[in-house]
């Protein structure tokens, strides 16, 4: 992935030791979790096979997300944070997304740092669209969509299921 999308493995490093390092020491939402859940989602796409049909862009706009998708995350819910008036709060307008949408703008901001170069090789256009998919995907761990999502999936899956038989 790294040769045919022409990133360099110091960018990769880079770029996964600044999240390392932007990953609170609080019991849940830490290094460990965010490993875990990295793995765990090239293992399940894997399996599924659901790596072989993406694109390059799109498998790493899935690890990407994966490393990113608690980025910062202060060890509370956002129902917490809305609740308290938090100034994390405030600077989401209250949205009950807060949490993922800090996560993704994080994101976004790591992957665009010309120190870390992560996206550099790749053109304007290509850059658009994985910061798009990585927005996309870590917006879709907000818990409180889940069952929204999870439904609209399985009805995606059933109807394309149908359509292949």
């Amino acid at each position: 992935l790294d040769r045919r999308l022409r990133i360099t493995r110091r960018a990769i490093r880079d770029f996964v030791a600044v999240v390392r390092r932007r990953m609170p020491r609080n019991p849940y939402h830490n290094w460990r979790h965010v490993a875990d859940v990295t793995q765990t989602a090239y293992a399940l796409a894997a399996a599924s096979c659901l790596v072989s049909a993406m694109t390059d862009r799109e498998r790493l706009a899935l690890l990407m997300a994966a490393l990113c998708h608690d980025l910062e995350h202060p060890g509370v819910t956002a129902a917490y944070l809305l609740k308290s008036q938090s100034a994390l709060a405030a600077c989401y307008r209250r949205d009950p997304a807060l949490l993922e949408r800090h996560h993704s703008l994080r994101a976004f901001e790591l992957m665009s740092c010309h120190d870390i170069g992560l996206l550099q090789s790749l053109t304007a256009e290509e850059r658009v669209e994985v910061s798009s998919l990585v927005r996309d995907v870590i917006m879709a761990t907000d818990m409180s969509r889940h069952a929204a999502f999870c439904a609209a999936t399985a009805a995606a899956t059933a109807a394309a299921t149908a359509a292949a038989t």
